[in-house]
């Protein structure tokens, strides 16, 4: 493995296997979720920090201090090191040799020269076993994955944990004989934890139907293959969401435009089609940010958008440069013009919320959560696989006139 620079990234994966040309379109073309990817990567920092130095307190080490990763800095609070904590119990809970942080060689996954990517936390326990599909499997291989965003991500049939337990089974198969390859995702922002477990043969049947895929993509981006967007390209939720092209993406336009074609053709909204339009509203409403954002992007270069014109808006909300120094100027300027009092510059005591108050008070907070009050809960619709019960609402039934005796 030379890596010299990997083109398939596993986490990048779930884009470039159902959308080929994905990569060739978006050659050269910066991130666009930079302060996202940099703030991951502050709690991944974090998390293989507590994992490789066990003896020392991850709140004494880093809380309130700042951190810079790119052109992004972080100041450490306690909420980031409270998911980097939970991580690093259930990851601590798991028996087994850990090793963080660790380059994972592809090419002999995807097929193609000098691909690798990095896994959070791999364990390997030889000595273990997980039982599937009413089998026990001898010798247990996970792979941790540390997921701080709010975005849902399961396990199973996960293309960046099969591309990293596949790699694992070859670089790691020496030091013993595993049968069970676990993929776990650790996601403490949203509250979810999954995991799945694949046998070698899942893993082998998965690198068959990967590698003409993943030769495919790298043909394209290299220009071994010439690219044709009709063919090649394949707008899809989940590519789409993190493509850095997604505002430009003609495949996608047509995508969104096509969510509509049922009903224009029906010249109505029926129950059915109102509910199918309801579940593709979170992808539309994202689409429109995406164009939205790429048509203010090309007029800040210069182009003209047709029937359209830059402007300056208001300016942003007043704030004191430093608030030290001017609340001194301000109590010398009242003190030297008497036009107000010295009380006035300064707004009136506020009691903390309860959120903050149950971070600071944690155990004890039960002492004040009589005096808390909350509005009742709003109904809202959401996906059918959604874990909330389903409230049933009686429907209207018009009142039935009795029959007159005259």
């Amino acid at each position: 493995m030379s890596g010299s620079h990997s083109i398939l990234a596993p986490s990048d994966s779930a884009r470039w296997l159902c959308c080929v040309g994905a990569l060739h379109l978006s050659k050269g073309i910066p991130d666009i979720d930079k302060e996202y990817n940099a703030s991951g990567t502050c709690s991944h920092w974090l998390l293989e920090w507590a994992l490789t130095h066990p003896e020392l307190d991850l709140s004494d080490s880093w809380l309130g201090k700042t951190m810079k990763f790119g052109e992004f800095e972080f100041k450490i609070d306690e909420e980031r090191l409270e998911r980097v904590g939970y991580v690093v119990t259930n990851i601590n809970r798991e028996p087994g040799l850990m090793m963080t942080e660790t380059l994972l060689d592809t090419t002999p996954v995807l097929g193609v020269p000098d691909q690798s990517g990095h896994s959070d936390i791999i364990k390997v326990y030889p000595e273990g076993g997980v039982m599937k599909d009413e089998k026990l499997l001898r010798g247990v291989l996970s792979v941790h994955d540390f997921k701080d965003g709010y975005l849902l991500v399961n396990a199973k049939d996960n293309t960046q944990g099969l591309i990293y337990l596949c790699a694992a089974m070859f670089q790691l198969d020496l030091t013993g004989e595993y049968e069970a390859f676990r993929f776990c995702i650790h996601q403490p922002k949203i509250n979810h934890y999954d995991e799945w477990t694949y046998t070698r043969a899942e893993l082998l049947a998965f690198m068959a139907l990967t590698r003409p895929v993943a030769k495919l993509a790298y043909d394209i981006y290299h220009g071994n293959v010439e690219f044709d967007p009709k063919v090649h390209l394949n707008a899809g939720e989940e590519q789409c969401f993190w493509c850095p092209v997604r505002g430009r993406c003609v495949a996608r336009a047509a995508r969104i435009a096509a969510m509509f074609e049922p009903m224009i053709r029906r010249h109505e909204l029926d129950d059915n089609s109102i509910g199918i339009l309801y579940g593709q509203l979170d992808e539309i409403e994202q689409a429109i940010k995406d164009f939205r954002e790429e048509a203010i992007r090309r007029a800040k270069m210069g182009v003209t958008i047709v029937g359209q014109k830059l402007v300056y808006g208001n300016k942003g909300k007043r704030r004191w440069i430093d608030a030290s120094a001017a609340e001194a100027a301000l109590r010398a300027a009242a003190r030297d013009d008497l036009i107000i009092e010295e009380s006035q510059i300064y707004v009136p005591r506020e009691i903390i919320s309860p959120t903050e108050a149950e971070k600071l008070l944690k155990k004890r907070y039960a002492k004040v959560k009589d005096h808390v009050t909350q509005s009742d809960p709003q109904l809202r619709l959401v996906p059918l696989a959604h874990k909330g019960e389903a409230v049933t609402i009686q429907g209207f039934e018009p009142i039935k006139e009795e029959p007159s005796l005259i």
